[in-house]
């Protein structure tokens, strides 16, 4: 299927542009995603494995129907921590990006969201600013507190790659700091805490979905054949109703 895009520039309260895009098929679109990719540490990284997979996703998701908003994220210098006012943005870019495009949502609409961008999305929601969602997905989204969803949501998807693994340091104080080893923990027990951190003003579905073989943003991390995540995030995305 044939892919339309436009692009527009906006700028940010900073001063620096960024890209906004809507992707579409040619039919009328039969649903509609915002796509939060994780952001790069340059303003305009078009070559790193995280931009192939959102350009791929964008295209499968396109082929199942639906249109696909999307923007650049904040930029950050290599290995800064994401702080309140990146993620502020992140919520700001994104809620820009829905109301720019209010006239042509149509159909189900769903908000995917990448490792931090995933805390974005719910930053989001929990202002209740966007009326209804269908369903949000969020890929390698990690939660440490608990998160008050105002937003009316059918259902969230919890998604990591089943070798995203988090390490935490132990026994850092006392007599013997670091006397004990790191403890690793993998997405089958974090998950579950995580999901457990999801509540709503409204009911909602919460599910934990893990990909093998894949890290934190899906990138195959062994060798041999891997679950293609494009083909399994475009069926819980764009997945009929029922």
């Amino acid at each position: 299927m044939e892919v339309h895009r436009r692009t527009m520039w906006r700028r940010a309260p900073d001063g620096s542009g960024y890209r906004v895009r809507r992707s579409f098929p040619s039919r009328p679109p039969t649903a509609t995603v915002l796509l939060a990719g994780p952001g790069a540490v340059t303003a305009l990284d078009g070559d790193g494995t995280d931009a192939r997979l959102l350009a791929r996703l964008t295209d499968g998701l396109v082929a199942a129907g639906a249109q696909v908003l999307a923007c650049d994220m904040p930029a950050r210098a290599p290995g800064r921590l994401v702080d309140e006012g990146d993620e502020r943005a992140r919520v700001e870019r994104l809620e820009g990006l829905l109301r720019a495009h209010r006239h042509v949502v149509t159909g189900p609409v769903s908000l995917v969201g990448f490792s931090v961008s995933g805390l974005a999305v719910l930053r989001l929601l929990e202002t209740g600013r966007v009326p209804h969602v269908d369903r949000v997905l969020l890929v390698g989204t990690m939660l440490d507190e608990e998160t008050f969803i105002d937003t009316r949501v059918d259902s969230v998807d919890l998604v990591y790659g089943s070798l995203d693994l988090v390490g935490y340091l132990t026994d850092g104080e006392g007599e013997h700091p670091g006397s004990l080893p790191p403890a690793v923990l993998g997405p089958e027990m974090y998950g579950e805490w995580s999901a457990r951190r999801v509540v709503g003003r409204h009911p909602l579905t919460v599910r934990v979905q893990l990909l093998e073989g894949l890290g934190h943003t899906l990138q195959p991390l062994v060798p041999g054949p891997v679950r293609d995540p494009v083909a399994a995030l475009t069926e819980w995305t764009v997945r009929p109703s029922g």
